[in-house]
């Protein structure tokens, strides 16, 4: 007899355990038990949290994964084909993501958990929308973000970036090269302003020391945790295996100060100097 009651207490012990280490678990809620993927079943939240992720999206998100969410100019991956996607629930996978960063995506500490949730729920309403897993949704991409302080993204402007831009240089009537205002952001913030007539993108410069102490300089072609190829002054191609640190590697990266200010810039900032390339016609 006691034994039996020494075995139901341990089962009732290892259920308590059980049912509180899923209260901490996301709650699913199947809302579409006939749709083809999971991603689809799951509730959304309210239309207003749906509405304040899209905002953040196209300011945060749209330049590297794309309006549609299958890519953007800076060559984020798809997210609706994207296994972290596909696996959140209420914004804990993809804010893990969004905090940490993970492989060439930095981190956005601009974002609070609020802002995150908002985020993945306008994530999970365009997969929602989506015929099969990978189409193309249909968005509504009709958002004024002309809402910005022109006087303040000057201000910023002339901070941050007139050490290497020029109101009347470079960024000359740059409003009325790009007409479309997403373009007109996402060129800026991305470093994808061009000057008239340069169709080229910006080059990286690398130079690589080798093991005997000499040096190979050129433009960088390829550059991965294994290979490195680059194109010299003189027209030759040279590539180099990689193993840890060796060889020695330094690049001089046109955009690395854009790269670092995706983690720093503020919506409001992003509007502002948003509003301020608007005025340069």
């Amino acid at each position: 007899m006691r034994s039996k009651l020494y075995v139901l207490g341990m089962t009732l012990m290892v259920w308590v355990h059980a049912s509180n280490a899923q209260d901490i678990e996301p709650e699913i809620v199947i809302a579409n038990p006939n749709a083809t993927f999971l991603a689809q079943q799951r509730a959304l939240p309210p239309a207003e949290v749906i509405a304040r992720g899209e905002a953040l999206y196209q300011v945060n998100c749209r330049m590297c994964h794309g309006g549609d969410l299958r890519g953007g100019e800076q060559g984020g991956p798809n997210l609706l084909r994207s296994g972290i996607v596909l696996n959140d629930i209420a914004g804990e996978v993809i804010g893990q993501v969004i905090t940490e960063g993970v492989g060439r995506m930095p981190s956005f500490g601009n974002l609070v958990q609020n802002d995150i949730a908002a985020v993945a729920g306008f994530i999970h309403s365009i997969l929602a929308t989506a015929e099969r897993q990978g189409s193309t949704p249909p968005v509504d991409f009709d958002l004024d973000i002309l809402v910005g302080d022109a006087a303040a993204g000057e201000r910023y402007f002339n901070q941050e970036c007139s050490s290497c831009h020029s109101a009347s240089g470079d960024l000359q009537g740059i409003s009325s090269r790009i007409i479309d205002d997403y373009e007109l952001q996402n060129a800026w913030v991305g470093g994808g302003l061009r000057r008239r007539g340069d169709s080229s993108g910006p080059t990286q410069n690398v130079i690589v020391t080798l093991a005997d102490g000499g040096r190979v300089s050129g433009s960088l072609l390829r550059y991965d945790d294994f290979f490195l190829s680059l194109r010299t002054t003189t027209g030759g191609y040279r590539s180099f295996l990689r193993n840890g640190d060796s060889p020695r590697i330094e690049i001089d990266d046109p955009l690395g100060r854009h790269k670092e200010l995706l983690a720093e810039l503020t919506n409001k900032t992003i509007h502002d100097v948003t509003a301020y390339m608007e005025t340069l016609k």
